[in-house]
């Protein structure tokens, strides 16, 4: 019990426990060697959780105390290529199926599908066992800093798409919706309206566990739990055209949050060949690629093809051995990649679909691609970078 607590304020300062994002693009505002970030001072009932303990070596993949440096990596790879598959899909629905444009938005999609259920995964570690709450309060400080940021861009999107699209854009009745579900143009803020009732459940079954009572997290949980009922209700209730109510959590994102924080945790032991794991991506990617352009597009997140691909990700990235330039360079990344996942619509708009000329010969197609895709990450990095150092991460993530 006390190595799970060391670990867990080895993670997560009293201030800082819930500003990173465990659902995956993060907040982190952890020190990469040791050097501690500027904050405010924690209370004094609070500052022996803010004592960091020895960090452990390049690549941090184990079970000991010190910050997992392995998992700010798979938080920007998994931002990134929620980016990747982004764009791709844009491709895909606005070429002519066969094309060239067509093709690459397939291929896109092929390596992206890992990127949400990782997500999931991460955060089934972070609250199960790399940074499990220690009290009711810090858990409805975790609930509210997604809450609010959901909130906040929920917002901003349909104002802002409003402004450039008003004719798809129907402020009153989005602004809503988005109160129930995630729609356009918002349509990436989904997982949040999951991810918050997983952390809420889980979360408390742990504070329980640990011998605390944590009534009113309890009663939250009970008001979602039968929300599919009195929802629908009393919006008819209300003459409501409203008629979505997405606040839950499906089988499959259960079994990738609990799936997930035991391999995410015990990565350092689980060590199958390196090859097998590179042919278990590139396998599965196959598999993507085939079943979304001859079977299914989408592909379903629940599919067993995703499961490759996010274990083959974690045991790869987990064997990393960073310098300590690499360190700081990811812990910073990871610092602002939930913000840059929240904002990066607004350029998939601009640079995707006003943009990209899906005509273009397949060189060009490919020179389009890459520049764009890495100017709307430049761009949505930049941004979130620019609103954390004017201290709006608890607003805008």
């Amino acid at each position: 019990m006390s190595s799970s607590t060391n670990e867990s304020e080895s993670l997560f300062g009293s201030r800082r426990l819930d500003e990173q994002s465990p659902a995956a693009p993060t907040r982190v505002d952890f020190a990469p060697t040791g050097e501690p970030l500027p904050r405010q001072s924690p209370p004094a009932s609070e500052a022996r959780a803010e004592t960091t303990p020895p960090r452990t070596s390049a690549g941090s993949a184990g079970n000991g105390r010190g910050h997992r440096y392995d998992v700010d990596v798979m938080r920007v790879l998994a931002g990134l290529t929620v980016m990747v598959g982004h764009s791709g899909g844009v491709l895909i629905g606005r070429a002519e199926e066969g094309s060239d444009a067509w093709w690459l938005g397939h291929l896109a999609e092929a390596v992206n599908p890992w990127a949400v259920p990782m997500f999931f995964m991460i955060a089934g570690w972070a609250v199960l066992a790399g940074a499990p709450p220690r009290t009711e309060a810090k858990m409805w400080d975790r609930i509210v800093r997604h809450l609010v940021p959901l909130g906040a861009w929920s917002i901003i999107f349909v104002l802002g798409f409003n402004l450039f699209d008003s004719d798809e854009v129907n402020v009153r009745h989005d602004l809503v919706r988005s109160l129930l579900e995630a729609g356009r143009p918002g349509f990436h803020l989904w997982y949040l309206y999951a991810y918050i009732p997983l952390i809420l459940v889980f979360g408390t079954l742990v504070l329980f566990w640990k011998g605390l009572r944590p009534w009113r997290l309890a009663a939250l949980a009970l008001v979602l739990a039968g929300s599919t009922v009195w929802a629908p209700f009393v919006l008819e209730a209300l003459g409501s055209e409203q008629t979505a109510w997405k606040w839950g959590f499906a089988t499959y994102q259960v079994v990738y949050f609990v799936i997930g924080a035991f391999v995410i945790h015990h990565a350092a032991e689980l060590r199958p060949p390196l090859w097998s794991l590179c042919l278990l991506f590139a396998v599965s990617a196959l598999g993507v690629l085939w079943w979304e352009s001859r079977k299914s597009y989408p592909i379903e997140n629940a599919n067993p093809l995703i499961v490759g691909l996010a274990l083959s990700v974690i045991l790869i990235v987990s064997r990393l051995r960073l310098g300590n330039r690499s360190k700081r360079v990811f812990t910073r990344l990871a610092s602002a990649s939930f913000g840059a996942f929240l904002v990066h619509v607004f350029f998939l708009e601009l640079f995707f679909e006003q943009l990209f000329d899906v005509e273009a010969g397949p060189a060009l197609l490919v020179v389009q691609y890459l520049g764009l895709l890495a100017a709307m990450a430049a761009a949505s990095y930049a941004l979130s970078f620019a609103w954390g150092r004017l201290r709006l991460r608890r607003i805008l993530g």
